[in-house]
Order: structure tokens, then C-alpha cells, then sequence
């Protein structure tokens, strides 16, 4: 839909087009003066674009009475994006979950469809699942195949080649697994890009309401310990594609062996079967992290020392962290996240204490439940950043 062809002025029109599409997709709507002072075009320049969008049906126009009257007497119009240009999918195939995304090409969430897994079920079948829950919803009339312009895809599993991570062709195959996506590429013939389903779960935060929130730790406390880093809206894989391993910081050099090779890593502490094990030690079972976080809120002391000890083991890794990649904000999801603002005191404390900064620090800290489409929304927030302009 969009110009293409090698040509400079192609290449010019290209990136005057990316500016239009990427304010409103930052802003929701804007009026053309507002577009102008967005994208510094002039005039002339920008009417020919918002023109040809209109043609193809990316963008729509409206009048809006909440900007009032033009100069001219009549009412002010808006621009914004047209959910229906294109869609993108997102899929997660988690360890005891499966979930598919429908995300329109304003950033606003389609439809969801999440299963979860209570039996051990090996990758390829969970490919085979979600191929056949992506084809409902195309039967269902929700999304129509050639109007999606890229998938995402989501995985419980570290990555072993940042260079791999889109499709390049129909023999797209996971190293190392060994196992394929191609149900999924049956079902339709845009192109896929995939990550670990941690890392998308971040991007679903990062840019939620289809806004990137500047720069994001995100990091779940769950059987394991996971992160990732969004910097400026992208997300941070590192040159061996393992950056974000927040779990494998050493909080105390004398520790227990961790099973990479080094001592007292906080995935050693603070998995979910060790702190109920701790809590244990200090006299008093838990069935669940939410049994002993309502414990804890209740003023029970042996819940209350052990989200104490937990959030120590975390201020140390988390400040740390900090030092290195001074996020704007910090985020913690999964199930210890439940332990509330007990768990993210002494982080706030420790960050207080440092006196790094050239100016004012801020860095926000916040807690937040990990939602079972996180990761399907966030990967197919990063196919939609990733092919919907190039595809249009």
C-alpha cells in the first residue's frame, strides 16, 4: 500500500509517512497543525501524505467537537489510525500456558484466547494448539488472514541466536529445540518473528496504550527468576541473546551453589519452591506465596520475616541493576509480587541512599500481577512495531 522502490524520493516519502503513522500511534488522534508540529513537514508536504493514507484506508478523518471551530467556522478535524488497516498476532507458548492475541494496527487489543496446561506437554504440541486456536478465531470472523501483517511469538526458553530471531523463509526451524513453527505459518502467510515470552511480556508493559514508557526493568518472581530491559521502547537481547538475567546476580558470594556454576545467585533464593521451603525452616508451612502473603498482611511474624529476607536478597540484585541500566521503571510481576510493598521497600530505600545522579532520580517501583495474555500481547506488540508500517 505504502511507496516503495529504492529511489531517493521513495526513501524521502518513506520516512515523511513513518513520521505521520508514528505520532499517531503515540497520540491517538491529531489535527493536521498538531501532525505539523509533530513531524516538522510542511504543509503542503503533509497534506499529500495524510492524503495518500486516506486512499489506502490507513488512516481515517473526523470531525471532533472537543477541539471546537476552525478558522474557517467549521468543526475541527482529527486524524488516527485505522484499527482494520492490519492486525498483528501474538502467541505465547508457555511452560502451563497457552494464549493468542489479536492487537489492530492502533495498538488496541482485539480479541484473547488463553488455555492453560495442567499436564506436561512437549513444544510441538503446543504449537499444533495454538495453530488450531489462532484458526477459530479466524473462522470466527475475527481477524481475517490477509489482513494480518505479522506474528509474534512468545516462548518459554532462552534464545540462543540474536541473529535469528525473523523469519527468513519456510524453513524457519528453532535451534535449538529442534521443533517448528510451521502449524502457525499454515495458518497464515505473514511473516513471524519470535523471543522469549518473558522479553514480550516487558514490551506488552513497556507500551501499553500503545505509548512506550521510556526505559523498564520487568521482572517476574516465579518458579525462576526472569527479566528483561526495554530501552527506549526496544527491547535489550545482548550480543549472546542472555541479557536480562537479573536471577544469576550473586547476592551473597558465600551462598548455595546455583546450577550456572556461581555462588548465592538470587534464582537460588527466591524461586517460589525455596521461600515457601524458607518459611518452613522458620517454623511455619504455607500451601501457596498468596497463603503467605495474606499472612503476612494479617501480621503473621514468621511471613512477615520471610518477605522481609526475600526483600533484601532483591534490593541487592535489583540496585545493582539499577546502577547498570537506570530504568525509568521497575516492574515486578509473578507470584511473589503479591507480597505487596513489603517486598519493594528496602529497593526504595537502597536507590534513595545512592547519590549517583547529576540531577533529580526517578525511578519508579511498582508491582504488578502477571496477566495470563501478557506475553501474547507483548509479542504481538513487537510484530506490530516490527512489520505493520513496512507491510502496508
Amino acid at each position: 500500500m505504502l511507496t516503495r522502490g529504492d529511489g531517493a524520493l521513495q526513501v524521502v516519502r518513506r520516512g515523511h509517512e513513518l513520521r505521520v503513522l508514528e505520532s499517531l500511534a503515540r497520540n491517538g488522534s491529531r489535527t493536521r497543525r498538531e501532525l505539523e508540529a509533530d513531524t516538522k513537514l510542511s504543509r503542503t508536504t503533509l497534506s499529500a501524505i495524510v492524503g495518500s493514507l486516506r486512499e489506502f484506508g490507513v488512516l481515517t478523518e473526523a470531525d471532533q467537537s472537543s477541539y471546537g471551530m476552525g478558522r474557517n467556522g467549521r468543526p475541527v478535524k482529527v486524524l488516527s489510525l485505522n484499527p482494520s488497516a492490519g492486525v498483528a498476532v501474538g502467541v505465547e507458548l508457555a511452560r502451563n500456558r497457552i494464549s493468542v492475541s489479536l492487537v489492530g494496527f492502533d495498538g488496541a487489543a482485539l480479541a484473547h484466547e488463553n488455555i492453560e496446561i495442567s499436564a506436561p506437554m512437549e513444544m510441538a504440541a503446543k504449537v499444533d494448539q495454538a495453530a488450531q486456536m489462532l484458526r477459530t478465531l479466524m473462522e470466527s470472523g475475527k481477524v481475517r488472514s490477509k489482513s494480518i501483517v505479522g506474528m509474534g511469538v512468545g516462548i518459554a526458553s532462552r534464545h540462543a541466536d540474536p541473529n535469528s530471531l525473523c523469519d527468513a523463509g519456510d524453513a524457519f526451524q528453532l535451534d535449538p529445540q529442534g521443533f517448528s513453527l510451521a502449524p502457525l505459518r499454515a495458518e497464515v502467510s505473514a511473516p513471524v518473528l519470535w523471543d522469549n515470552n518473558i522479553r514480550l511480556a516487558a514490551m506488552a508493559a513497556a507500551t501499553k496504550g500503545g505509548n512506550p514508557k521510556g526505559d523498564l526493568l520487568y521482572v517476574v518472581l516465579s518458579a525462576g527468576i526472569s527479566c528483561a530491559v526495554v530501552v527506549d521502547g526496544a527491547l535489550l537481547r545482548g550480543g549472546n541473546g542472555i541479557a536480562g538475567e537479573l536471577g544469576h546476580i550473586s547476592v551473597d558470594f558465600s551462598g548455595p551453589v546455583c546450577w550456572c556454576g556461581r555462588r548465592g545467585c538470587l534464582e537460588r533464593f527466591l524461586n517460589v519452591p525455596n521461600v515457601l521451603a524458607e518459611a518452613q525452616k522458620r517454623g511455619q508451612g504455607f500451601e501457596s506465596i498468596a497463603a503467605m502473603a495474606a499472612a503476612a498482611e494479617a501480621g503473621n511474624s514468621t511471613a512477615l520475616a520471610v518477605v522481609d529476607w526475600a526483600a533484601e536478597l532483591l534490593a541487592r540484585a535489583l540496585t545493582n541493576a539499577c546502577v547498570l541500566v537506570d530504568p525509568s521503571s521497575v516492574v515486578i510481576a509473578g507470584e511473589l509480587a503479591q507480597c505487596g510493598e513489603r517486598l519493594l521497600r528496602p529497593t526504595r530505600k537502597m536507590l534513595a541512599e545512592q547519590k549517583l545522579e547529576i540531577g533529580p532520580r526517578d525511578t519508579t517501583i511498582t508491582q504488578a500481577a502477571f496477566l495470563t495474555t501478557s506475553g501474547s500481547d507483548g509479542a504481538a506488540a513487537i510484530a506490530l512495531r516490527h512489520w505493520a508500517f513496512a507491510s502496508l
